[in-house]
């Protein structure tokens, strides 16, 4: 008599997919950002990395990608979410998406962050001295 096997059993667990880097995010790169001064008042840092939703990739209730971020110390930050983004950088007289995207082909380079972010504080500071 030919004894037969018992089938294979099936099993239960369900294989996960491996999850793909998402290009949008750069832990490296937010690192970078927060290392540098506040690029409203030239406070030292460690700042946080502010997100520019304006005029970038980034829309109502989609976070922009980590291109699009500044240096910004906390009271700035808390200052630009609560009276909105538009109305912060428009009362400022300045764009932040030229800093955001020098800042991204800078990655890295301390120096040249420094420097730029040093520059748009002094823009803020003698624009409002000025006006």
């Amino acid at each position: 008599m030919r004894r037969t096997r018992p089938l294979p059993r099936i099993s239960r667990e369900v294989p996960q997919p491996k999850r793909t880097p998402d290009p949008k995010r750069n832990a490296t790169h937010l690192d970078f950002v927060r290392s540098l001064p506040c690029c409203v008042c030239g406070h030292r840092p460690r700042s946080e990395a502010a997100h520019v939703r304006a005029g970038t990739d980034g829309g109502l209730g989609l976070k922009p990608s980590d291109r699009f971020t500044v240096p910004m110390c906390h009271d700035h930050h808390r200052i630009q979410h609560t009276i909105g983004e538009l109305a912060f950088w428009s009362q400022r007289n300045v764009d932040p998406t030229g800093l955001a995207e020098h800042l991204w082909t800078h990655s890295g380079d301390l120096s040249a962050g420094t420097r730029a972010a040093l520059r748009m504080a002094m823009q803020i500071t003698s624009r409002r001295m000025a006006g």
